[in-house]
């Protein structure tokens, strides 16, 4: 008997392509709240993240931050970049 065990493409991938569905996520949810008003609950913004920090040193300026901003189309993207990911 043959031990069948799937291997999956790498976490590049992974979070490419849950980057991408969130991104496109976001853009139809968006639209979707333009077009029907009445579920602007589920288009609101959560911002989670770190705010921007930037130390001026006369010589450079480094700057760091990150902040994510979810809504349940982002997440919806998400799960479904995940299971294409999952399929591939």
């Amino acid at each position: 008997m043959t031990n069948r065990t799937r291997t999956y493409p790498g976490w590049q991938i992974l979070l490419l392509l849950l980057a991408l569905g969130g991104i496109i996520g976001g853009w139809i949810g968006d639209a979707i709240v333009k077009v029907w008003p009445a579920i602007g609950l589920l288009g609101r913004v959560q911002s989670v993240g770190l705010p921007t920090f930037t130390m001026d040193l006369h010589v450079f300026t480094l700057s760091f931050g990150f902040m994510l901003n979810i809504n349940f189309f982002t997440i919806l993207g998400f799960v479904l970049a995940w299971l294409f990911y999952r399929r591939m």
